[in-house]
């Protein structure tokens, strides 16, 4: 999402409350919503603007669009434990929804464990934050909460999904927008109910899965942990915000 008087873009990554940051801020930004078949404009839609083609756009793709001036912007993104992450995103509501024969979408939220195939395809054919924000342009280790230049000069701010409130204030605040008004509702959530102990027996190997991919590289984001402190971290997640 463009806001050019800002001189800020934000890049939507998905399952870390973008689809709420749009509630939130797309009034002020320079971009505007686009709706088409299955999408009802709330959990599902596109954006489009002067800089903005899609709305999961890269950082890299901004800087292109934008050209010389992306040098004085800042882009803000949400990160999400990598593991945590991919689990949303296989029980997102978009990827089970069927066109019912009278009009209209039938979400099924397939309460029922991963299969570790099709897992192991969304995790392979899905950008990590890493792609996502262009970390390879940027020297810097980038943490959450902390900001990082990007090779365009562009500064990159890292907010912390797991304080989705706090994160949204604070870019709130930082770009002079009133938020007097901000929902309190997140949307398109994982209907699933406890993924965590749904797969119970095989959370070591949807963790391995994703560890071992090129979402690995998201988890330098957050405080270094094991194995075992990933998995208590996303049981404690869904326990809290399922």
């Amino acid at each position: 999402m463009h806001f050019p008087e800002q001189k800020c873009v934000f890049v939507h990554v998905p399952k870390t409350g973008g689809n709420f940051f749009t509630r939130c801020f797309l009034r002020f930004s320079g971009d505007s919503m686009v709706t088409s078949g299955h999408q009802d404009g709330a959990d599902r839609f596109e954006l489009a603007g002067d800089a903005t083609k899609t709305k999961h756009q890269t950082l890299a793709e901004y800087s292109e669009l934008i050209g010389p001036a992306f040098a004085n912007y800042t882009a803000y993104a949400f990160a999400r434990p990598p593991v945590e992450r991919m689990i949303s995103l296989y029980y997102s509501p978009h990827r089970w929804m069927r066109e019912q024969e009278g009009g209209g979408f039938d979400l099924d939220a397939r309460n029922e464990p991963i299969n570790l195939q099709e897992f192991e395809a969304l995790v392979s054919s899905n950008h990590s934050i890493s792609d996502l924000l262009d970390t390879q342009n940027i020297p810097a280790r980038l943490m959450l909460n902390t900001s990082a230049l990007h090779a365009s000069g562009a500064s990159v701010s890292l907010l912390n999904f797991a304080n989705l409130q706090s994160g949204l204030k604070r870019f709130g605040r930082k770009n002079g927008f009133d938020l007097t008004d901000i929902p309190a509702e997140k949307v398109n959530s994982s209907a699933v109910n406890n993924p965590t102990a749904l797969n119970a027996g095989q959370m070591d190997r949807l963790a391995e899965t994703v560890l071992d991919s090129h979402h690995g590289k998201d988890q330098e984001f957050f405080p270094a942990t094991g194995l075992k402190g990933v998995l208590e971290s996303v049981s404690r997640w869904f326990n809290l915000y399922a």
